[in-house]
């Protein structure tokens, strides 16, 4: 009952969003239209970016990559591979298989420190079930147009940020009157059984509506004995172009992924395979869950179905720009594995639910040299039969001053409101009358003073605090 509440008061204001646009249309300053267009990088940049013919653009906040200029030595088939090409960033790979174990570190802080999105839509959730990683394997990258990678937690407009924040950009379609679609089909075929095939479709309708949507299918049998995959997904988008630059976005992305775990194969063992690799039970992984930890004789994946919805909008609004989301992710986990003494174990199924709404007024100008920003987020996640097992609410609110160049400060504040059900200790073990509700409440100020020595080099100071979640 509470989500229904906030998503119907939401879509009130998207509409008064709307309303406003109208009436505000005549109050947009028509010189404006011909000047350069400024992008503060130190946000999360969700519409047209910067690149023009560049691949990659490094700034002292951000690094922005676009997908389709971007070359490296070898084959760029993944997010990883292209992620793995930017300065301050690790990619950790335990196999040549695609798997949701696979880790992105930035500065030395793990997925569970730093924050990633989709179009400024919170991916890594922490979920009911406790904390998982992301599969970056499951996100196309042929429906990619730049990736966004954010170092350090200084900026306040990432909630949850200890190490920095990722935000990956899709395709949208375009703004044409042209029926016919670009269309492309793609097929991959590699070693150990890899072959992927994808088909896209990019365009638009009477310059009012944009589209982009894609299939994929991936498979392989891997290079260690059971650790095989196969993946199916499909994702769409659908764009409505407002007047005065706004638009409003719906994506939608479905992913069904199997994969094996990595099967103990050891020579002591009655059931090596040596046509394998040898893996042992020695062997450390960097990983918390089953991988190099199953045994033959039954079932070993993960599987897992995925579905993604949001609605985006970004209008420009007076002197700011208003940007306005809504979300919600559904998934349904399972894991298989065999355990040292041959028994067949099963995890699951664990199904999740989680639902959100954000809103921002970035970059309006009330006092000169002053480029403030405020907005909030609001959060569920839980099961289908307790949808609120996690609360979160967090708003802030930052100013830019450039106080003369090349001197500029960053400062502002963030504050978080997290709840929680939880379990006081119990010896006698779990027990519901030792539940309760775990609140939290934080206050996270942040200061940061930038020195811009030239085009290419500046030196910065900050000092932040930042919360994790428990």
């Amino acid at each position: 009952m509470k989500m229904t509440k906030i998503f119907f008061v939401t879509l009130i204001s998207f509409v008064f969003i709307f309303c406003a646009v109208e009436y505000c249309q005549a109050h947009v300053d028509e010189g404006k239209e011909g000047e350069k267009q400024i992008y503060r990088l130190d946000k999360v940049i969700v519409r047209d970016h910067p690149l023009k013919d560049e691949s990659m653009v490094v700034t002292p906040n951000v690094t922005i990559i676009n997908v389709e200029k971007f070359q490296k030595a070898g084959v760029v088939q993944n997010i990883q591979d292209v992620l793995s090409e930017v300065l301050g960033l690790n990619v950790l790979r335990t196999s040549i298989t695609p798997s949701q174990s696979e880790t992105v570190y930035i500065r030395g802080m793990d997925q569970s420190r730093f924050q990633i999105f989709v179009d400024g839509r919170p991916m890594r959730l922490f979920g009911a079930y406790g904390y998982y990683k992301i599969d970056w394997t499951t996100m196309p990258l042929n429906n990619v147009e730049t990736i966004e990678v954010i170092r350090g937690s200084h900026s306040l407009l990432y909630p949850w940020s200890m190490g920095g924040a990722i935000n990956i950009i899709t395709k949208k379609g375009k703004k044409t009157d042209e029926i016919k679609p670009d269309m492309s089909v793609t097929t991959e075929f590699g070693s150990y059984g890899a072959q992927s095939y994808s088909v896209n479709a990019l365009g638009g309708l009477f310059n009012r509506i944009g589209y982009s949507l894609s299939a994929a299918h991936r498979e392989g049998d891997g290079y260690l004995r059971g650790n095989y995959y196969d993946t199916d997904s499909a994702n769409a988008r659908f764009t409505l172009y407002l007047p005065n630059g706004g638009h409003l976005s719906y994506g939608w992305d479905y992913v069904d992924t199997n994969t094996g775990y990595p099967l103990v194969n050891d020579p002591d063992r009655a059931d090596f395979d040596p046509d394998y690799p040898v893996v042992t039970t020695e062997v450390d992984s960097f990983t918390h869950d089953r991988q190099g930890k199953t045994y033959p004789g039954g079932e070993n994946l993960w599987d897992k179905i995925t579905i993604e919805e949001g609605l985006l909008l970004e209008q420009p609004l007076g002197p700011g720009e208003v940007r306005a989301q809504l979300y919600q992710h559904r998934s349904k986990r399972v894991w298989y594995y065999v355990d040292e003494s041959g028994k067949q174990q099963v995890r699951g199924p664990h199904e999740e639910r989680n639902q959100g709404v954000a809103m921002d007024y970035l970059d309006f100008e009330l006092i000169k040299d002053h480029a403030f920003s405020i907005g909030g987020d609001y959060r569920t996640m839980g099961r289908p039969n307790n949808p609120d097992t996690m609360e979160i609410f967090s708003g802030y609110f930052q100013d830019v001053w450039s106080i003369n160049y090349p001197l500029t400060l960053t400062f502002g504040a963030r504050y978080y409101h997290f709840e929680v059900d939880a379990y006081r200790p119990n010896p006698r073990g779990w027990n519901s009358e030792y539940g309760y509700r775990r609140i939290e409440k934080e206050w996270c100020p942040k200061v940061k003073l930038d020195y811009e020595l030239d085009s290419t080099l500046t030196l910065y100071a900050a000092v932040s605090r930042e919360m994790r979640m428990p």
